[in-house]
């Protein structure tokens, strides 16, 4: 079955599959581009503490994110850690981002896809990653990889498909995902970009 993906602008993705609603990084409060959200999400992932990726609190729902962060109903994680949540296999992995005590990213398996969330992080937090067929990575420089650094980092993990995040959401990350995406393809990677509210499936 493929896994429906929906973009729901800067870092924040809903995906449903397998039966559940996950949803990552939400930002809507003070989101001038995000669009009306009614979902009912079965779990959350949070990959820090800042406002523009952790506004979960409206969510009766599971959190998973690190110790960094609080919820009513939290699942704290560390680097490293693999857990099943609600069905679901996550793994959290590291990110460079100075602006937060403890940056995370995660990887997490859909109908039988890797599925990786880089969260915010600048070019020297991205390590390979094993066989990742859909990865969700940041372009909008300042305080994360601008565009040329997130080719590199499309080299260095090599996934099936790539869709870009975290841009145009502040002034100061003000990006062209289709750049991105005419240079990824210049270099043999596959990138799908996702307006704001669009679904997809994979």
């Amino acid at each position: 079955m493929p896994v429906k993906i929906t973009y729901l602008s800067h870092s924040c993705f809903e995906f449903k599959a397998q039966g559940k609603t996950i949803l990552i990084d939400p930002f809507f409060s003070g989101n001038r581009l995000a669009p009306s959200y009614g979902g009912k999400p079965d779990l959350i992932l949070v990959t820090h503490s800042h406002f523009d990726h952790a506004d979960a609190k409206r969510f009766d729902t599971t959190v998973v994110c690190p110790s960094t962060c609080k919820f009513k109903k939290s699942i704290a994680m560390k680097i490293g850690d693999k857990k099943n949540v609600e069905g679901i296999n996550v793994e959290m992995i590291s990110a460079s981002h100075h602006q937060d005590s403890y940056p995370t990213g995660y990887i997490f398996e859909l109908e039988g896809k890797r599925i990786a969330h880089l969260g915010d992080t600048y070019i020297d937090g991205v390590k390979e990653l094993p066989n990742i067929d859909l990865l969700l990575l940041p372009i909008g420089g300042y305080y994360t990889m601008n565009i040329d650094e997130a080719i590199k980092a499309l080299a260095i993990i090599s996934p099936k498909l790539a869709i870009p995040m975290h841009y145009n959401t502040l002034d100061e990350i003000k990006a062209d995902p289709n750049e991105f995406k005419a240079k990824a393809e210049k270099k043999g990677f596959k990138v799908r970009v996702l307006k704001i509210g669009e679904t997809m499936e994979y």
